[in-house]
């Protein structure tokens, strides 16, 4: 009966994702056939009282949620993006274009702690310029699409103001920092040999496409009909840093960022008040439309679609505790993990359930739910190195499609997010970590 429940329910998915239905109305329904579940197995009653407790344990990092919207919508509209984008592009040369492109939006997204708000800013510029300097074959495309993909989904894994690095941190109840210190020791080595093999594609087709290069455009010169493109404009990116390498509190990191952002848009790019509180709600919008994709955004409305699969994904948790719904997914998880090791079945289980769900929020949830008990060293790090990375790598996936279209690479370019395979592979070659 479980296996036919959990089949049922990611043909639900497979069907919501092919029919273009959105992912929230497959998510309910999943959640209809767990509860009718829990009541027949539980009874109303305690089936209500797993989906509550369930809430309960995502209550910080929905908290966390909020605090971001309100974080991407001012740093938009103090024009901190806009001057980090406008300066890091001009590093940009021909023969080391695929390299800069990773690393820029590694840096963007470490910084922002946003993949898609890093693919529709940095990613959309450096494919741009790359199509620009005559980087437009398939080949080219690929690679360039490929080191964006790598890039925004760097920051979104290691990032202290992430909102996956943060759900993890708190699925897991674990101190992010923490969490952080040990990516680290799991992150060098893939970052170094991500740029080697970025470094090499790039010289093979620098030559030809500084032969084939037109103007670049001038993203300061777009961004300044809108912004001031002053350096003060950095101070809320500089208070994350600060506060972060002090180990401040996440939500005050992210409020007091905030905060800072507002006071410049107002004081530097002269912004109402009331148009802040605008913002602060449904995301700020430019005036100037050669610019829109790349800066509007942000808001609290922006934050509804993943904390309603928060909340919905606690209900599942409740549930998937209360009975034994996962139990034969767990067992066969358990059984690999006793062959080989804690994080080679954590890694398997990441991959298959990303490949159902397609969906970052839930692979993380429901890797952790199945893999919790495995006995692992450090859990976080497992999910971090596997769940939240993997996830990426699945062409039909949200988070896959989205960056993708957004630069306007193949599908041919998930080959090329180097850094992506590599974190799980290192971990798995030198297993030193891999418990």
């Amino acid at each position: 009966m479980e296996i036919a429940i959990l089949l049922t329910f990611c043909i639900a998915l497979f069907a919501s994702l092919f029919a273009g239905v959105p992912l929230l109305y497959a998510l309910l329904f999943g959640l209809l056939l767990f509860a009718g579940y829990g009541v027949r197995f539980r009874g109303c009653g305690e089936t209500l009282k797993m989906c509550w407790n369930g809430i309960k344990t995502t209550r910080g990092i929905l908290l966390l949620f909020v605090l971001l919207g309100l974080l991407t919508s001012m740093w938009r509209a103090a024009g901190t993006i806009p001057v980090i984008v406008s300066y890091a592009v001009e590093l940009i040369h021909p023969s080391s274009f695929i390299l800069l492109t990773f690393v820029l939006n590694s840096a963007m997204s470490l910084l922002t702690g946003t993949a898609l708000g890093t693919a529709a800013t940095m990613g959309v510029i450096c494919a741009t310029i790359g199509r620009s300097i005559g980087m437009d074959s398939t080949a080219d495309s690929a690679w360039i699409g490929g080191a964006v993909l790598a890039g925004v989904y760097f920051g979104n894994r290691i990032s202290p103001i992430s909102s996956m690095a943060l759900l993890t941190a708190g699925i897991t109840k674990t101190d992010i920092y923490q969490n952080i210190r040990g990516m680290v020791r799991t992150t060098w080595l893939p970052f170094l040999l991500s740029c080697v093999v970025y470094f090499v594609a790039g010289m093979k087709g620098g030559a030809a496409s500084a032969a084939n290069a037109v103007a670049v455009p001038n993203v300061a010169e777009l961004f300044a009909k809108d912004f001031s493109l002053s350096l003060w404009t950095l101070i809320p990116a500089g208070v994350i840093i600060a506060l972060s390498i002090a180990r401040v509190r996440t939500s005050l990191v992210l409020l007091w960022s905030s905060i800072s952002a507002f006071i410049l848009a107002l004081v530097i790019e002269n912004q109402g008040v009331m148009e802040l509180l605008k913002a602060l709600v449904f995301g700020y919008k430019t005036s100037v439309p050669e610019i829109a994709k790349m800066v509007n955004g942000g808001g609290l409305l922006s934050m509804v679609n993943v904390f309603l699969i928060v909340v919905i994904a606690g209900c599942y948790g409740g549930i998937f505790k209360g009975t034994p719904l996962l139990n034969p997914l767990k067992s066969k998880i358990e059984k690999l993990s006793q062959k080989t090791n804690p994080f080679v079945a954590t890694l398997a289980c990441a991959c298959i359930t990303s490949c159902v769900v397609c969906n970052q929020t839930l692979t993380i949830i429901l890797t952790n739910q199945m893999s919790e008990n495995l006995g692992a060293k450090n859990q976080a790090l497992n999910l971090y190195d596997t769940a939240v990375t993997v996830i990426a790598l699945v062409p039909w996936s949200v988070a896959t499609v989205i960056v993708l279209n957004a630069v306007q690479a193949p599908n041919s370019a998930v080959l090329c997010a180097c850094f992506l395979y590599l974190v799980p592979v290192c971990r798995v070659i030198f297993n030193r970590q891999s418990k």
